[in-house]
């Protein structure tokens, strides 16, 4: 669906089915020839704190290991999948710290594909175009509360992460 929405510039789309495969394009896409690509856009079964890959579950901390210290500089790390941002805001900012990822991004709630299809192609684009990710929140907490609290949007840097009762409260304080 991404490839096809103009708005989210170049892509590369793979399937992955088992943990070495993950494991492969995961080390591909940290190579210095894909640079270009900034976003890894990791659309897996989640847990709190982590992925579900085949018949694998990859935590936050596993996942940081395998990337490896500063290999993802710059870089961002979007889990379209559900409950792995829940995970505790520390373990959410050391993931930015040990890999350098400029910022991770995904969902604290059970999301249905047809929900989080729709919102990214909103939330895609500011991630790419946008560098400070407070602001990247806040105005997606300002144009889609309802989105943002469906799916409990959670953003998180090095030194910051929204808290995870902000995402699901966001819609509730909304005028109808």
């Amino acid at each position: 669906m991404l490839e096809s929405v103009d708005q989210c510039g170049k892509v590369i789309h793979r399937d992955v089915a088992t943990r070495p495969e993950f494991d492969h394009y995961l080390k591909e896409w940290l190579r210095p020839k894909y640079k270009p690509y900034p976003l890894a856009y990791l659309a897996f079964h989640g847990v709190r704190g982590g992925l579900i890959i085949g018949d694998t579950e990859l935590t936050l901390l596993q996942l940081a290991n395998l990337i490896g210290p500063d290999k993802a500089l710059g870089r961002i790390v979007y889990f379209g999948s559900c409950s792995t941002m829940a995970a505790h805001e520390d373990k959410l900012e050391a993931f930015c710290r040990k890999t350098g990822a400029r910022a991770i991004a995904g969902y604290t709630r059970t999301v249905t594909w047809r929900e989080s299809a729709a919102f990214d192609c909103l939330l895609v684009p500011r991630l790419l175009e946008m560098h400070n990710m407070k602001s990247v929140f806040n105005s997606l907490e300002k144009d889609y509360p309802e989105f943002v609290r469906l799916l409990g949007l959670r953003i998180a840097t090095s030194k910051w992460a929204t808290d995870r009762k902000i995402a699901e409260n966001v819609a509730l304080s909304q005028p109808a």
